[in-house]
């Protein structure tokens, strides 16, 4: 009968792997986060220092924290999971991100944990292991925690933990000017928070530097109705339920600043368009169709959200870094259908985003369907005051000629060119409203009145106020009905 055998990896060669499993500075940020809202934290600041007698990345949060023993467990590769249930605040995953994403980024990293009036921490150092090639970690002493950079605002909280990277030789290697790169990964890493957790934003505070991270919105889910929610249908995979709910943009060239913002300020909407794959709430992957053969113009707009419970992470072949996932055969063919809906809105928007523009009391333009010629028509709105009152003060020649001008405008309308700078994600149409000089509409205003009789000046000045062209200037009525017509 053979034997059993226990052999203990080579410290230091395992530990180059776990180096190079690939995080990159955001998702390693991330990783860190997780832990603490996995640890109950609401309130997670991100603190950095570089340039000064030492450089670090801290991570500092209100959560449960650790006793002594649990610090120890938390710092073993792979912990000891037993005994943790999976609820939607459970973010972690193989018991590895702690040190793989503080490892691939630095040499040294900390952990100081304080519940109640005690509080440990555990260094791990690469130079020490390397040294021995042994798992030999530091358990720090009183004095040696008391001058840990910002321990103290740990001590503020009943309970909490302190993660502190130092030492980055990766960036340092790397970098032509440590600093500058060290500050850039930094505001690159606060981006990416801002994303994967935006579903947090509301329950969790955020910090970088005691500054809170920018709220955002893949979805826009607050400017229906331009942009559209469609129907949420649940799949069911081994008697658990994923969640698909499809979005569609409003067209690119209708989209607000603060709109924008919401959307992190892409350089393009179609690169983001396709799946946003969420694991409890966290968005682990998001701008693919996970190779589905679906990305292009026309689904640029659509944006579809998938919920996974944990308890289908093998499924989905979700790696350590939880930044990657890939469609389980089982329902690539329910999701796909489950999305169509969302490519009919978007490829509806892009081809005729005017549809979804609101509607005014007097519109300039006029739009006419007809369902039997499948035939749209764009016609100047004779019954908007200004057309309305320019016709009255016209004899009857020069009314027929301004009838003829209107016609000719109608027929020579630029559509191949408009068409051409809508699909055009790097311009923007603009017009008079973002220019618009508030003095010069209110001259405007003059001019039209001084044309009219005097009786009829203040409905014509309330019907202009309604038009599309002096919208912005519709609160303010009073005063400009005071300025104008001298009334109270």
């Amino acid at each position: 009968m053979g034997r059993i055998i226990v052999k203990e990896p080579p410290a230091k060669a395992l530990i180059t792997g776990i180096r190079a499993i690939g995080y990159s500075f955001s998702t390693a940020v991330a990783d860190i986060i997780d832990n603490s809202i996995s640890a109950k934290a609401r309130h997670i600041n991100v603190i950095s220092e570089v340039g000064g007698s030492s450089n670090y990345v801290q991570f500092l949060d209100d959560g449960i924290g650790m006793n002594y023993d649990e610090l120890e467990n938390a710092m073993l590769l792979g912990s000891i999971r037993e005994g943790r249930e999976d609820s939607e605040l459970e973010l972690g995953r193989f018991g590895l991100g702690l040190k793989a994403a503080s490892l691939s980024q630095c040499r040294i990293f900390t952990v100081a944990s304080k519940v109640g009036d005690e509080c440990g921490a555990i260094t791990f150092d690469l130079n020490l292991i390397e040294e021995k090639n042994k798992w030999n970690l530091r358990v720090l002493d009183t004095d040696e925690i008391n001058k840990l950079p910002n321990i103290d605002k740990l001590f503020e909280f009943t309970s909490g933990t302190l993660v502190i990277w130092q030492d980055f030789d990766k960036i340092q290697g790397h970098s032509k000017k440590f600093e500058d790169t060290f500050r850039e990964m930094i505001a690159e890493a606060k981006k990416h928070v801002e994303l994967v957790f935006h579903r947090f934003y509301a329950s969790h505070e955020i910090y970088f530097n005691y500054q809170r991270i920018e709220k955002r919105d893949p979805f826009l889910c607050g400017s229906a109705p331009r942009q559209q929610t469609g129907h949420t249908e649940r799949l069911k995979v081994n008697g658990y339920y994923i969640d698909v709910t499809p979005y569609t943009l409003p067209f690119w060239n209708t989209i607000m600043n603060e709109e924008k913002a919401l959307l992190g300020y892409p350089k393009s909407i179609h690169d983001d368009q396709g799946f946003y794959l969420y694991r409890n709430r966290r968005l682990i992957s998001w701008g693919s169709w996970f190779r589905m053969g679906l990305k292009s113009e026309q689904n640029k707009l659509a944006r579809v959200q998938v919920d996974i419970p944990s308890t289908l992470d093998s499924i989905w072949m979700l790696d350590v870094k939880k930044s990657s996932a890939r469609i389980p055969d089982v329902i690539r063919e329910e999701l796909r259908a489950s999305v169509k809906d969302s490519f009919v809105r978007s490829k509806k928007t892009v081809r005729f985003p005017g549809i979804k523009e609101q509607r005014t009391e007097s519109p300039v333009w006029i739009r006419t369907i007809n369902m039997q010629e499948k035939t749209a028509l764009y016609s100047v709105n004779r019954d908007n005051p200004l057309v309305v009152e320019l016709f009255d003060n016209l004899g009857h020649g020069e009314a027929k000629l301004l009838e003829i001008l209107l016609s000719q405008i109608e027929t020579s309308l630029p559509k191949h060119s408009i068409w051409n700078d809508h699909t055009d994600d790097t311009l923007r149409i603009s017009d008079r409203t973002d220019m618009f000089d508030e003095e010069q509409q209110i001259s405007e205003l003059t001019d039209i009145l001084a044309m009219a009789k005097p009786n009829d000046k203040a409905g014509l000045l309330s019907r202009l106020l309604s038009t599309e062209v002096y919208s912005n200037l519709k609160e303010k009525t009073d005063y400009i009905t005071r300025r104008l017509l001298g009334n109270g």
